[in-house]
């Protein structure tokens, strides 16, 4: 019993969950290059990602084993009420580890805004949210394993007992508040960053990229109401589309929360090891931004505004060039961090950035002249 009754949507579903896989992993990955390597800043969030990509390899193998018992069939494709059965029970598996993994993608955008967030009430507001995450979480991952009594109910209604709990009303409980996370999550960063005293385009700039989880909102509106198939006769069939979205849920939530952390792998891959952006004898210099400051820049005089050249002798040329010396170990979110509240309201904060600044000469004469 196993590959025979491997069929129907089985091989699409595994192909996608795999390629999720794979997504996911190359996206920890780079996010702990970032955090380890480049800027010697790991945290929480950053280990949480890695129990969330293991769980999702742990859904991924359920569902594969499942589909070798006809899951992506319908009943009478698969002939086999006990092979039906067992595809069920794998895939009620796959839901505990598909929950769980949904789950600590939260927690980890979660723990990342409490890395660069001050105000007390946000903090408290992240907190509650987190929270609930982890209760609701715990309580959906048990419950789909025990909603029936005994629990070999759950997958064979075969078996006497009862079932006490619809699940299907637990699920869409659970789908809408982690839609109701994804698009909290995204929000806060606005108040965040618009008191801050940056430019307007520095401000969109950050809080888009730190509001990305609106996408991964988007694909658990799908996910949860794709749910409509837990209560089907066809079971193993109809969930197809719940199995593929709650893969895409949380991939799309470790790639939505990585993106703002890989500026500075972004940075060095585009500039170089020393961030020297300077080509050739270009002396045209990279315009740094006041946030995300990890390497150091050389510029042109004349490149940032407010710097004049000061008059030499005629007869004679020079190059001067300003370096930037920044904080190697500072991380992206650091100009958030930096936000000290200056009443005991909160009603005001400031941004404190140090640069040493290197300022050199190269003078020549020209002869003739």
């Amino acid at each position: 019993m196993g590959s025979q009754y491997y069929g129907g949507l089985g091989p699409m579903v595994n192909a996608v969950l795999w390629v999720h896989v794979v997504v996911f992993a190359v996206f920890v990955g780079l996010r702990l290059h970032t955090r380890i390597s480049i800027l010697n800043a790991a945290g929480a969030d950053d280990y949480l990602i890695i129990v969330a990509l293991v769980l999702q390899i742990v859904y991924t193998i359920f569902v594969t084993v499942a589909t070798q018992y006809g899951l992506g069939q319908h009943f009478a494709e698969v002939g086999n009420p006990e092979a039906y059965s067992t595809a069920v029970m794998y895939e009620v598996f796959s839901q505990v580890a598909g929950l769980m993994v949904i789950g600590v993608g939260k927690l980890a955008v979660g723990v990342f805004l409490l890395r660069i967030v001050v105000v007390r009430v946000q903090i408290f507001i992240i907190w509650l949210f987190l929270g609930f995450t982890v209760f609701i979480t715990l309580f959906a991952s048990i419950t789909v394993v025990v909603q029936c009594i005994p629990v070999q109910r759950t997958w064979n209604p075969t078996v006497p007992g009862h079932c006490w709990l619809d699940f299907s009303k637990v699920g869409l409980t659970v789908g809408s508040w982690f839609v109701v996370a994804d698009f909290g999550f995204a929000i806060l960063p606005w108040f965040v960053v618009w008191n801050l005293k940056m430019k307007r385009k520095e401000k969109l700039l950050v809080a888009c990229g730190l509001s990305l989880g609106v996408i991964a909102g988007a694909c658990g509106i799908v996910r949860t109401v794709a749910l409509n198939g837990l209560n089907t006769a066809e079971y193993i069939y109809d969930t197809v589309p719940m199995l593929l979205w709650s893969a895409t849920e949380s991939t799309v939530t470790i790639m939505c929360s990585s993106i703002p952390v890989l500026r500075p792998l972004y940075v060095k891959v585009r500039y170089g090891s020393k961030g020297d952006s300077s080509t050739g004898g270009n002396n045209s210099g990279y315009k740094l931004p006041m946030y995300g400051n990890h390497s150091n820049r050389k510029y042109a005089l004349g490149s940032e505004p407010g710097l004049d050249p000061k008059v030499v002798p005629a007869g004679t040329s020079h190059r001067t060039v300003i370096t930037f010396n920044a904080d190697n170990n500072a991380s992206d979110e650091s100009i958030l961090r930096d936000v000290r509240v200056e009443d005991t309201n909160g009603t005001g904060g400031r941004i404190k950035r140090t640069d040493q600044v290197q300022v050199s000469y190269e003078t020549s004469t020209k002869e003739g002249l």
